[in-house]
């Protein structure tokens, strides 16, 4: 028999990704963004086989998946490190102060472990007071030398008739 509280951490499955869906739509009201244009096929096409391009961790309590975490491997060439990159970390309100978000983190440092990574790393919306707090108590701190950027693929694409062109060629060995 489980605790009334308990929380189970696992692997998101196919059968879960609506629900992972509609989560994500709830942290985009939450700090403001435009609605994602997402659906579960979305998430299983990038989320699940040997071709992913994410991780996806769901908690579960109650027989319900009341939170999520959204990780992505990095590697930094010139110190040689493995990073953990956490795009999205979500527990519904009514499920929050339950110790959700911890499970979700202990997983997520968990996963970094076993893929020998040496830190994990996040950005979290400046306004979010109680995230801040939340980070803090699991004993994180906010890098101040490093600014996330952002470009769009399309301005990239756009612009790309203003880049020099590269005479170099790739292969491969």
């Amino acid at each position: 028999m489980s605790e009334p509280n308990a929380v189970t951490i696992r692997p998101m499955r196919a059968e879960d990704a609506a629900a992972v869906a509609q989560l994500a739509r709830e942290l985009t009201a939450a700090v403001e963004d435009p609605e994602p244009v997402l659906n579960a096929s979305d998430l299983v096409r990038d989320g699940m086989g040997p071709e992913r391009w994410f991780d996806c961790l769901v908690a579960v309590a109650a027989g319900a998946i009341v939170g999520y975490a959204m990780i992505c491997r990095g590697y930094e060439a010139h110190i040689g490190k493995r990073r953990l990159w956490v795009g999205d970390l979500y527990v519904r309100k009514e499920a929050r102060r339950m110790g959700v978000g911890r499970a979700l983190m202990i997983a997520v440092a968990r996963h970094a472990s076993a893929q020998g990574c040496e830190a994990v790393y996040w950005d979290l919306w400046r306004f979010n007071r109680a995230g801040r707090s939340f980070y803090e108590s699991l004993g994180a701190a906010e890098i101040g030398d490093v600014a996330i950027w952002r470009v769009s693929s399309r301005s990239l694409s756009v612009n790309n008739d203003d880049l020099p062109r590269s005479t170099a060629t790739a292969t491969s060995g």
